[in-house]
């Protein structure tokens, strides 16, 4: 199964991280800045599934084509 990262789906959705975090706002009903956005997409396994669900709406991918793991080295 083919996955994409966290910032390529972002860029994909055609969204800056400032736009993401606002609209995580809306579907979590909590504040996310655009830091949180970043750190997530630097550090995708750190990603609680509350997020992993709602990038995936926001993105308009199933969670399961998002990689939420660390990257090897």
């Amino acid at each position: 199964m083919l996955r994409i990262t966290l910032e390529a789906a972002r860029i994909n959705a055609k969204l800056t991280q400032k736009e993401t975090a606002e609209k995580l706002d809306d579907i979590l009903n909590e504040k996310v800045t655009r830091q949180r956005v970043a750190y997530f997409e630097k550090k995708p396994e750190e990603t609680p599934i509350k997020y992993a669900d709602a990038f995936s709406q926001i993105y308009d991918i199933s969670k399961d084509h998002i990689f939420f793991n660390s990257k090897s080295t």
